[in-house]
């Protein structure tokens, strides 16, 4: 991977959970994979996941966020954030979704979190089926 230029770097300032200290990643979009997206370290090869929106999932899907995640993401009411899942792979192979917890970008800020949420009533393991 070439070095992502500074505009293109979005800071997780808390890391994410198991990788708490990976603070700086990108988007990459390969050709062919619509619509997932690779969320990808910017300092090295991993970790990356795998993410699509979760409204192509879930169609009515919604979280809301604390006043102090958007404090944390320097995001006014109104301001467009990206939401994305995680994809992983059961056991048996067959991928799943966590819509549990989301990561959620402000583009404006290019700063990033998960947030995760006992009470969501969302799965950590939705299934991924084929539309």
């Amino acid at each position: 991977m070439s070095d992502p230029t500074p505009l293109s770097v979005i800071a997780f300032p808390d890391g994410l959970p198991g990788f708490e200290t990976c603070h700086r990643f990108v988007l990459v979009h390969p050709p062919g994979l619509g619509p997932f997206t690779i969320v990808q370290h910017a300092d090295g090869p991993l970790p990356a996941f795998v993410t699509i929106d979760p409204l192509d999932v879930h169609g009515g899907y919604r979280t809301e966020l604390t006043d102090a995640d958007r404090a944390r993401l320097g995001a006014a009411g109104e301001t467009p954030l990206l939401w994305l899942a995680m994809v992983s792979t059961r056991d048996d192979g067959k991928p799943t979704v966590n819509l549990r917890a989301p990561l959620v970008i402000n583009p404006a800020t290019m700063t990033g979190l998960q947030v995760i949420s006992a009470e969501s009533p969302y799965s950590l393991a939705h299934p991924l089926r084929a539309a």
